[in-house]
């Protein structure tokens, strides 16, 4: 997919975008207090998205310079089948308030339409007004009955397993 409006395209990222992919995701992740937590190497994204693990699309202003970003992936409900989440959607600060966000949703969720998803997931950071704000305004729901819960990095290395499936 490829949409242009305004001087700016968005486009999917190739193997080749991997650099800017990965940097904007350090602007978001220095932006959402967490710039710390970004441990994944320029080859295992690159890995990753060849393997077919995400998806990801830029938005590129006229020079060419990565403006923006959203990352899918898919997932599964045992409720409702296939279903789709969106990792990372950022738009660096000079081009916010013109309409790219909204741009860059659009394409997660026409991805999400057309690999026959029957939701699209993802999460905000609950001090985050203005996203918050933005993503209501577009009906989205906010659902604060569920907490999101996560093994991270050593939690997972470290489980007690006490019958493994798989041995190492």
């Amino acid at each position: 997919m490829v949409a242009h409006s305004e001087g700016i395209l968005i486009r999917k990222a190739g193997a080749g975008d991997i650099p800017a992919v990965l940097s904007l995701v350090r602007v978001l992740a220095e932006f959402e207090r967490a710039a710390h937590a970004v441990t994944l190497t320029e080859a295992s994204m690159r890995a990753d998205l060849e393997a077919g693990h995400f998806e990801a699309w830029l938005a590129t202003e006229g020079q060419g310079r990565a403006i923006g970003l959203v990352v899918c992936h898919r997932r599964y409900s045992t409720w409702k089948g296939l279903t789709a989440h969106l990792e990372d959607l950022v738009v660096l600060e000079d081009f916010r308030g013109q309409g790219l966000g909204r741009r860059l949703l659009e394409v997660a969720v026409s991805w999400a339409q057309s690999i026959g998803a029957q939701r699209l997931h993802w999460e905000v950071l609950d001090w985050n007004q203005p996203a918050i704000d933005f993503y209501e305004g577009l009906g989205a729901e906010l659902n604060r009955d569920w907490i999101p819960c996560r093994l991270g990095e050593l939690a997972l290395a470290n489980f007690p397993l006490r019958y493994p499936l798989y041995a190492s």
